[in-house]
């Protein structure tokens, strides 16, 4: 049977398994320590196809996620500095992450139990993207994109999204439009059925191009895919070990 892709399988069956439209509480979440706010509660909870409706975020604390998202878009506008205030940078370290692109593996929640939060983060110069679930009563998996041109709305916002992927496929479908507090960049976040589902269609190399009314909000190319793949299996794993 020939592999379908990442994001071909997340929309396969037109939104089948991807209930975004519908703003099913089991598929749509916008971040993994935000999903038991979304079930308990949250108007998205309720069967409802308006893509107006908003909903406020809860307060919350920083988070591994937010220290890393907020540490790479960091470095980018250091990026932004003269050639004559770069040159020390080019010696750092962190320049060749930002140039070269790497992988962070973390559990999104600093009390999450083995198995619980696994997340993959990969940075590439302005590119974020994070891979991440299954956590609380949410047992789903999460494609969330981070971007200076994602809008940052002040509530959640379920909005039209267009999405390629490296072999040309364009899929247009609702996504979550958010910014948590603290973050200086926007976030879009797509619902995966079962993050074990994504590991297997997942990709050494993939890229990935979101737009909105037609306009590219981010772009970010992943390598090292398969290790990343395979850290993530380690996590899930965890939980069947203890």
């Amino acid at each position: 049977m020939p592999r379908i892709g990442l994001i071909r399988f997340m929309f396969y069956g037109a939104t089948l398994a991807f209930a975004l439209s519908l703003g099913e509480p089991a598929q749509a979440c916008p971040d993994v320590n935000f999903c038991n706010y979304l079930i308990n509660g949250s108007p998205f909870g309720r069967r409802n196809t308006n893509a107006e409706e908003r909903v406020a975020p809860p307060e919350r604390r920083v988070d591994p996620m937010q220290l890393r998202v907020n540490a790479a878009s960091g470095m980018v506008k250091l990026m932004t500095l003269s050639l004559q205030q770069n040159i020390n940078l080019y010696k750092d370290p962190r320049y060749q992450r930002y140039r070269d692109g790497g992988w962070d593996f973390f559990q999104a929640d600093n009390n999450a139990p083995p198995g619980e939060y696994c997340s993959a983060f990969f940075w590439k110069k302005e590119g974020m993207v994070t891979l991440s679930g299954p956590g609380g009563e949410y047992r789903g998996a999460l494609l969330t994109f981070w971007g200076k041109d994602i809008p940052r709305p002040d509530n959640v916002e379920k909005i039209k999204v267009s999405l390629t992927q490296s072999d040309g496929l364009l899929q247009t479908v609702y996504a979550f439009n958010y910014t948590k507090p603290g973050d200086t960049y926007g976030a879009i976040s797509f619902a995966v059925p079962t993050l074990e589902a994504a590991l297997a269609e997942m990709k050494d190399i993939e890229s990935f191009d979101v737009a909105i009314d037609g306009k590219s909000v981010t772009k970010v190319e992943w390598h090292s895919g398969l290790m990343a793949r395979d850290k993530l299996r380690e996590c899930l794993n965890a939980k069947a070990k203890k």
